[in-house]
């Protein structure tokens, strides 16, 4: 183990549960073995149907945020295990559209390795290449490794009596919604083989009360509207996601009037995801 890893690993930090160790062989630097990836319309239509978004938008473009799926094959190509991840963030920079059955070159790596309360973070930089060498998508991506046990936490401080929250659907518009269920959040999963998705009790034991819905369909859901509003040709959207989604959650989605803020809420008006486009560009610009 190096000894970024170590010092992450001392003090109140509780030892990482099972086979998740093993992310302490792959060291900042450490790269995937390359494979190639591409989405047709039957992965895309699996994708879209499991995240309830309109697929005849796309118009026989690639769903870019079908491939973010690939990062957990890059990891899992590694023989570094999907079980017990959860992603936090996904950074997706593009650059240019890229077509049904188009097939990309996935290469990637191990970025700086981090730490939170809930354990430790791993980052990926990952981009997927064509045929002539370009790049038009590239990916930065953080997950959190969890302990065995989660460290204590602090109890967040209580409101103060009579302040009241403000509301993270002020200005903004309802632009849509998933009604999951555990069919479709194991269907999206499935290309990922995380137990956190699809087992009850590993997810219990992980300290979440039910399987966790795969943060990439909140994602896929809000680049959906994003299409509907402008279809990208260049875009760099980063996405957050703020708090679990249970396999049994409704989500609404909503937008600002500009189309570059957005906003899943769930059934208890809590901000699970929010993806903000810090840059789009609509016009083709190929040669």
């Amino acid at each position: 183990m190096n000894d970024q890893l170590n010092g992450q690993l001392n003090g109140s930090a509780k030892p990482l549960a099972g086979a998740l160790n093993a992310y302490d062989a792959a060291p900042e630097g450490t790269a995937f073995p390359v494979f190639s990836a591409f989405v047709d319309q039957t992965r895309q239509d699996h994708y879209h149907q499991t995240t309830d978004v309109e697929g005849a938008t796309f118009d026989g473009i690639a769903d870019v945020s079908v491939f973010a799926q690939d990062v957990s094959r890059a990891i899992a190509g590694a023989d570094l295990p999907n079980d017990g991840r959860v992603l936090i963030r996904q950074r997706l920079f593009q650059t240019g559209r890229v077509q049904l059955d188009e097939t990309l070159s996935v290469e990637g790596k191990v970025g700086p390795y981090g730490t939170g309360p809930r354990g430790r973070h791993l980052n990926c930089y990952v981009a997927f290449r064509r045929v002539n060498r370009t790049v038009p998508l590239r990916m930065v991506t953080e997950h959190i490794l969890p302990f065995a046990e989660a460290p204590e936490r602090s109890p967040k401080p209580s409101a103060e009596p009579g302040v009241k929250r403000d509301d993270p659907r002020t200005g903004m518009t309802a632009v849509g919604g998933i009604k999951l269920s555990p069919e479709k959040v194991a269907g999206y999963a499935q290309e990922v083989g995380n137990k956190i998705h699809t087992d009850p009790d590993f997810a219990k034991s992980r300290g979440y009360r039910a399987p966790l819905a795969q943060g990439l369909m909140q994602l896929t859901a809000m680049h959906g509207a994003i299409v509907r509003h402008a279809m990208p040709w260049e875009m760099d959207l980063e996405t957050r996601f703020i708090r679990p989604v249970f396999w049994d959650s409704t989500l609404t989605l909503f937008a600002d009037p500009d189309g570059r803020l957005y906003r899943c809420i769930d059934e208890n008006g809590k901000v699970t995801a929010e993806a903000k486009l810090h840059h789009l560009t609509t016009k083709d610009m190929e040669p």
